[in-house]
């Protein structure tokens, strides 16, 4: 009984925020560059780059969410004008939530030109367009109607005026970063997007009687990512997420301390940092960067009432990072890298 009353409490909260569709996250959203700005397609070092996101939440509930993402991009154009470059890119994720399989399965093809501003400075526009399907099974869902006065009945029809098991939808995204290295200590990336410029529509309930659709809502993004060289071994990387959609905000505030190991035998960097989403979870964060991969672990740690249902436990998060470099990059005087996105 003390689960299914925490589950019931989980619900309605979630209901109550979340009443008009929103978007999968990810806590290491820099590790998702092309999810969080089309953007950023291609705006790296070396010559591709793939990536493969996970991430489990509210385990404690008994139906958690699933989201699995991957990614791949490359220039395939250097030296436009002598300094621009073309990049294309392919991002696929999979959100799995709820008792209902609730699916979100998404793939989407990006482009983004990348202007030179002069010497380390570029600013990128990037566009995406999207093919998504959101499915859900009906059968393994409990309505009211099937409630016969002692427990749930599911032999008892649910009398609800569903329209199908799947929705399927196309979808643009624009994207716009601004990237600079103004001295030996200090870089700077900010951009912002939009997503779902489209505003499809997306909704299982269809009834006879009303008029009644379901828009997903244009999302905002603006994002940002300093990079502050205190030695040649250390950094400290300030980072910032704002999000917006349908009525709901996002606020991601924090950082991480990168330090490069000086070994010959493990050229390694490690990252290590916390973030806080306000009003919502503390999110500790570990990384480790060796020879072209990326590998990161986060927590959530929720600090919000829905903490009375999920006892703190939030959500566990892992990205794996590779850049691809068909011709070595020998640096002059090696400094500390940026993160790879």
């Amino acid at each position: 009984m003390a689960k299914f009353n925490k589950l019931i409490f989980a619900v309605i909260l979630v209901a109550g925020v979340r009443a008009s569709a929103q978007d999968i996250h990810f806590s290491q959203f820099n590790q998702e560059p092309l999810a969080l700005n089309p953007a950023l397609t291609g705006s790296y070092e070396c010559d591709w780059r793939a990536g493969l996101n996970y991430r489990s939440q509210w385990s404690e509930i008994p139906a958690p969410y699933t989201t699995y993402a991957a990614y791949f991009d490359i220039p395939v154009i250097r030296g436009i004008g002598g300094t621009d470059n073309l990049a294309l890119g392919l991002n696929l994720y999979n959100d799995v939530s709820g008792d209902g399989n609730l699916s979100n399965l998404s793939a989407g093809l990006s482009a983004a030109y990348h202007k030179g501003l002069g010497r380390n400075h570029y600013i990128s526009l990037g566009v995406q367009g999207s093919f998504s399907q959101k499915s859900l099974n009906w059968n393994n869902l409990y309505f009211a109607n099937q409630f016969d006065g002692a427990s749930f009945n599911s032999n008892l029809p649910n009398y609800e005026p569903y329209s199908g098991d799947n929705i399927n939808n196309i979808d643009v995204a624009l994207g716009l970063v601004y990237k600079g290295k103004f001295n030996k200590t200090f870089s700077a990336e900010v951009g912002g997007a939009l997503n779902h410029l489209t505003t499809p529509e997306e909704t299982f309930y269809k009834p006879d009687s009303i008029n009644y659709t379901n828009e997903l809502g244009m999302r905002i993004t603006v994002h940002g990512k300093f990079i502050i060289q205190i030695t040649q071994n250390l950094a400290v990387i300030p980072t910032g997420l704002f999000m917006t959609q349908s009525g709901a905000q996002e606020i991601v505030v924090g950082g991480d301390l990168g330090y490069y190991l000086k070994n010959p035998n493990f050229p390694a960097t490690f990252y290590l940092g916390a973030y806080t989403r306000l009003d919502d979870a503390i999110i500790p964060h570990i990384a480790l960067d060796y020879k072209n991969f990326k590998l990161g672990l986060s927590y959530d740690v929720n600090n919000s009432a829905l903490d009375v249902a999920t006892n703190g436990k939030g959500g566990l998060e892992i990205s794996l990072m590779y850049t691809g470099c068909i011709l070595p990059v020998v640096p002059d005087q090696y400094i500390l890298p940026c993160p790879r996105y």
